[in-house]
Order: C-alpha cells, then structure tokens, then sequence
C-alpha cells in the first residue's frame, strides 16, 4: 500500500475549506479579536491576540515557544530587522502561524489594513499566512504551507494580503504547491517570487497535542503502537484495524479486504500529522496500482463509525452504517479514480451526522467529489 502525499497544507481542498471557514469567516482571530480556541485563555504574549506596537514582543511571539496567532495594532517600523518565524502550531484545528496586520469591527469586517515593515520575514513553520495587510520587505519561505487570507471589508478599506518585495521559496515544490492555491489564498506580490534553494523544514507524522497558545507536542513520532498491519500494509482484522484508528494508532490505516464489526462501534480517535506537517486522519479502503488508480473498492460494515480525529477522509471504498461524527472533528472523500480515470464516489450506507450546523455546512461546501452518497440521512445529531 502506497502512502499518500499531500503536496501542502493546502492543497488539499478540504483543508483549504475548513480553514478558510474556521478563521471566523475569514477573520475570526484578529488583533480585535479573542473567540478562537486558543486565544481565549489569557495570553502572555503582548503580540498575540491583543497586538503589540512592539517588534521585539512580536518576534517573540513567532519564537518556537510563542503563540500561533500574532498581531500588530497598528503599522510598524522594523527597517532592517529580520523576523524569524519558527516552530510547529496548531490553530483553528489545522497546522497554521497568522501573522495578522489589521483591525476589524465586531462583524469581523476589516476596518484598517497595517504595514509591517522588515528587512525579510524568514518562515520556517508550517502553514504561516499573512493576513490582511502589508508586509514592506522581502518574505523568504522554508516551510510548506504559505499563504494569504483576506476577509470583508467595511466600508470602502482597499488592499489586501501584500508582500511589498520579494517572495521567495527555498524549494521547487513549496513554489509549485503555492501556484496550486486559490487566488484567493496568494499573496499580492510588488516584487518577483522566484525559487532561491535553501534547506527545507521538514516535520515527521505522528500523534499530538496542542497547547494552550497551539505549541505542538509529539505523544509519539511515526506510528504508534501499530506501525504495520492496519497501516500501510492493510488488514481485514477487525481488532487491528480498531487499534490503528485509536489515539495510538496511525495517521494512514488502510484495509486490503471487506471488513466486518457488525454490530460493533469504531472510533477515529487523536490528532495526527502526516510527513507533510498536514494534520490528516486516512482510511484507505480500496486497492490500486502504480498509477494510483482503484482496482477494487472495500467495505468496513459497522454499527457505527464515530468520527473524533480532525482532517479524517476515506480514501475510495464504502462504509456499511451509520457515520458521527464529533464536535471539532471533520470528514470528507478522497476523490479516487478508476482504471478509466473515471471518479469513483464513495457511499455510506446508512446516516451521516454531524455534531453542529458549521460542521455540516462546512461538509455541504465541499466539492461533489469530496462528498458522499448517502443512502440515509445527512443531518446534526451527536452520538450517545
């Protein structure tokens, strides 16, 4: 069984939709702003959800221990000065570092966009984006994952995510995967964005844990307690495969025959990154060839699947009851083909639920492909 490769944090759509959605509609972690998650415990960053006018209190909110939401409260000055962005974060349940460069009212609408200005920013964390404003220097990328993100605007505030200078990236690949995004999600650039070969931040799969400000700690790198039958290898042993889906098991599961746990429950449990440094839950449920194409599909027969893991998709394959899944997790289906090329939808036989209204709406928004046919009911119901 092959290991599936996500070029970037966000060139997976369901990634690109459900942080898009948890960011507030675009801006749900601002300067002006303490709802999220993370940020509404007390910080003790001076730049972090609150702002700072300070440069040094915001490169220390960048440092590996800081936060992974920093912001400033108005343009800043930093000419000449290097601001070294640095650690691995989780923010609105996806791997992201916002450096947000605005302020906003209490409908989220931006009602000032800030400069920040730098000799360089160097990012070296996963899936940093700069938010609203304008960064006045060069930005050199190191990690995969960059982007922008630019929300609605009141009144009649011009601009957007800008990067007045040179956008650089230390790899053909994280400049390929950054020509992949939406143009929504690029940043406007005054200067050239080129490839200047450095060393690339890599990250190794795993299970973890998110701390308060969203610092990133290992339980365990690579798999857990089940490194191969029910990873890569497959199994249609019911007790295997459970073990892999649990907190210790693995980010990529895969069977290699129907399953059966009728009358059984399942649980997708822990957060998981994948080699890509992309939070990333995978069941493979089909077999395939070189070229990735499905050359037979499988189905695990449940009670009930229950969703707890975020990033969780069903790559090709079918399941036989009914699907929960839980606050703070999400699901979609991988988009596999056939020998023919053709798209080949997966099916739950039986009912999809989701915890909230947004879970169930983000879901609606993703692309038919990423959706499933359900022969049941799709609706908002929590599992007992």
């Amino acid at each position: 069984m092959k290991k599936t490769k996500v070029i970037s944090l966000l060139a997976v759509s369901v990634l690109s939709v459900s942080l898009l959605a948890a960011c507030g509609n675009n801006n749900s972690s601002s300067s002006s702003d303490n709802k999220t998650e993370q940020s509404s415990k007390a910080e003790v960053f001076a730049g972090a959800t609150q702002g700072t006018d300070s440069f040094a209190d915001l490169q220390k909110g960048f440092a590996k221990n800081g936060a992974w939401l920093n912001a400033t409260k108005g343009d800043m000055d930093a000419s000449g000065k290097t601001l070294t962005v640095e650690g691995l974060f989780l923010g609105d349940g996806q791997v992201a570092r916002k450096l947000a460069i605005y302020n906003q009212d209490d409908n989220h609408k931006i009602t000032d966009r800030y400069t920040l200005t730098v000799d360089k920013i160097e990012v070296k964390s996963p899936g940093f984006y700069i938010s609203n404003g304008t960064v006045k220097g060069n930005v050199d990328v190191f990690a995969p994952g960059f982007h922008a993100q630019n929300g609605t605007v009141a009144g009649s505030v011009a601009g957007e995510a800008t990067i007045d200078g040179n956008l650089t990236f230390a790899s053909q690949d994280l400049l390929d995967a950054y020509n992949k995004l939406p143009d929504a999600q690029k940043v406007k650039v005054t200067g050239t964005t080129s490839v200047v070969k450095g060393d690339v931040v890599s990250f190794e799969a795993g299970g973890i844990t998110a701390g308060s400000h969203g610092n990133v700690t290992y339980s365990f790198k690579g798999n857990g307690t089940d490194t191969e039958t029910g990873a890569t290898t497959g199994t249609k042993d019911v007790s295997v495969l459970t073990k892999a889906l649990g907190k210790d098991g693995a980010w990529l599961v895969s069977a290699n025959g129907d399953v059966d746990a009728s009358g059984k429950d399942i649980t997708v449990d822990g957060t998981f990154l994948n080699e890509d440094a992309t939070v990333q839950r995978t069941l493979a449920m089909i077999d395939q060839n070189d070229s990735h194409q499905v050359t037979k599909s499988h189905t695990l027969t449940v009670d009930r699947l229950i969703i707890k893991s975020p990033g969780f998709d069903l790559e090709g394959g079918n399941i036989k009851g009914d699907v929960y899944v839980a606050e703070n997790a999400s699901i979609k289906a991988r988009d596999m083909k056939d020998t023919d090329g053709k798209s080949i939808q997966s099916e739950i036989d039986g009912n999809l639920y989701f915890a909230t209204q947004d879970q169930l709406d983000t879901y609606k928004a993703l692309d038919a492909a990423n959706q499933f046919k359900v022969s049941g009911t799709v609706g908002v119901k929590t599992a007992k």
